[in-house]
This record gives structure tokens, sequence and C-alpha cells, in this order.
């Protein structure tokens, strides 16, 4: 039997009716053994990785929803994969993260999405990479550069580089008062990269979140739209959402997109659209699995284990 590790948020503070890691693990602990990995315990030594692990199982509909057991050191690459599910920020911490895990990679455990892949694509400018549509966006720290920016599109949203879910998001208008200061705040005072766009309204039409995994998309899609008192769709905000299926016109666009991920070993990705718009590309610990599970006829949960499953014997076999 297979045996993954998981990295992930504690996990005592997810959220089991939401989380797309329980999901996955629920799926995969059916044919495999699920490894926790004490994300604070992973150490380096003598050029071998080790961290406290523990037996999971998981269980939905119930209030005491996972179970640790067998509590114990190991060197990680006892491991046939690791999963590295750790929601941003990507700072400090996660990028050295990558750095041990690149180590457990080259000695023989397959790591997904690839430490390598996640320190090299940035999931705001790998959007931007694929955006065929040209929405307007600038990546910058100069205030100058930003207000002249702002003045051009007269209402822009500014991202942190380094977040998810909405977080750090702001809204400016050219029309604001003290709009300097703003800028200012946000980049903390020239010292701080941030992307700006052209602000496109999701009041009506939704943002698009697509699941991409191994390769494949997932033709089911998320469609998520704001609450009334803000312009943010992200469900954290109290955004509510539909389930549609893709568009047609979309497919050979994200075709080519799924094939330069599962090309760079990023095995699970969200591709997030606004209109005909590719705005960001989650890799860190995209979601939306449950809610396409829980909505549509697909067990995408069970479709993204059986690709793992195989790309983990393959991996194995072909190391023989």
């Amino acid at each position: 039997m297979l045996n993954f590790g998981i990295i992930m948020d504690s996990i005592e503070h997810i959220n089991p009716e939401t989380d797309s890691t329980f999901s996955i693990a629920h799926s995969l602990q059916k044919k495999a053994k699920i490894i926790y990995i004490h994300s604070n315990t992973i150490y380096l030594s003598q050029n071998s990785v080790y961290a406290k692990t523990s037996e999971l199982k998981v269980y939905k509909n119930k209030k005491k929803f996972y179970k640790l057991n067998k509590s114990k050191k190991i060197d990680l690459n006892k491991l046939h994969c690791i999963l590295f599910r750790t929601d941003p920020p990507v700072d400090e911490n996660y990028i050295y993260t990558t750095y041990l895990l690149d180590i457990v990679e080259k000695k023989g455990t397959l790591v997904l999405n690839s430490p390598q892949s996640l320190r090299d694509f940035n999931e705001k400018i790998i959007g931007m990479k694929f955006n065929k549509n040209n929405l307007p966006t600038i990546i910058s720290r100069n205030i100058k550069q930003i207000k002249t920016f702002v003045k051009q599109y007269k209402k822009v949203v500014v991202k942190p580089l380094n977040m998810m879910a909405g977080e750090g998001i702001k809204l400016l208008k050219y029309t604001d008062t003290n709009l300097m200061e703003k800028i200012n705040e946000i980049i903390e005072n020239e010292v701080k990269f941030v992307i700006v766009q052209k602000f496109l309204d999701v009041s009506k039409k939704g943002d698009k979140r697509i699941i991409v995994y191994n390769g494949n998309i997932c033709k089911k899609i998320i469609t998520r739209y704001p609450p009334k008192d803000d312009f943010r769709a992200n469900l954290r905000y109290g955004g509510k959402f539909k389930i549609s299926t893709l568009p047609k016109k979309y497919i050979t666009h994200l075709d080519e997109i799924a094939a330069y991920l599962k090309a760079h070993r990023i095995f699970l990705a969200g591709i997030d659209m606004i209109g005909n718009c590719i705005t960001e590309i989650n890799i860190t610990s995209p979601t939306g699995i449950q809610q396409i599970d829980n909505n549509t006829k697909l067990n995408l949960s069970d479709d993204i284990c059986k690709e793992l499953l195989e790309l983990t014997k393959s991996y194995h076999d072909n190391k023989k």
C-alpha cells in the first residue's frame, strides 16, 4: 500500500465541510495510508529531512472529524509521496520549507506540487503569463507609477503578491481622497511589490474557478459572486457561488495551461477567470473541490485521487 504524507495548515483549525485537503484525504485513505506531517517539526540533519508524523484518519459528518495515531519521528523519504498543501502567505518559512522538500524529492519521494515550481511561479504573475485578453496590469512598488495607472483606469484593485482568498486586496479610485497616502500605506513606503489591475465588476457575471489536476480540466466550474457590501467574490468574505459547465470556447486555451502545469509538476491548480481574463492561477492550496462534489454528480475528490495514485505508482515503478 502506498503511503502519502500531507503538509497542511493545522488540521484542528480547518473546516471539514469546505476544506479541499480534507476531501482529498478522505478519498485517498480508501486506498492508501495517510501520514499527517506536523509542519512545525520538519528539520534537516545530515542531508536527510525528518519530522514528527501521525497516521491520519478523517471522517465526514462527525463532530470529531479526524484522528491522529502512532505519532513518531520519521525520515520523510520513507513516504512515497508528499502533498504540500499549506495556505499562503508565501513567506520566508514557506520558501525554506520548499528547500527542504527539494532534498526529499531528489532522494526519491514524489512531492506535489513541485517545490521548485512553487518557488518559480507566483500565483498572480503566472496568471498574467496566460492572460491572452490583456487585462491591464502592472506590478510595482513605486507610488508614482501606481498613481499614473490609477489615473488611467480610474478604478483598480491592488493585491499582495503572496496572499490568497481575497486577503489584503484593496479597491482604489482616482477620485479617492488621500489617494497617495492610501497607495503608500499599501506598498509600505515603496518597500512592498503589489499587483495592480483594472477593476472588473463581477457582481453580475461572477468570477470563475476552474480546477485542473494532472493535466485534466474539471468540466464543472464554480462561479462566485460578491456579497452586496464587498467587491470581492471570495467565499471567505461571504461570496455566493453556483456550479455550471465550462463553456467550450475556453477549453483550447485551458488545455494549453493544463499541459504547461503538468510539465512543471503542478499536479493540482485552480485557475481564476473574470470574463475572458485569467487573473491568477492558484498552485499553493487550490480550493473548490468539495463545492463541486456536493453540488454535482461528479466525485471530483475520487477523480483527483485516482490520478494521484496512478501518478505515484508510475513514478516509483519508473525508478526501478
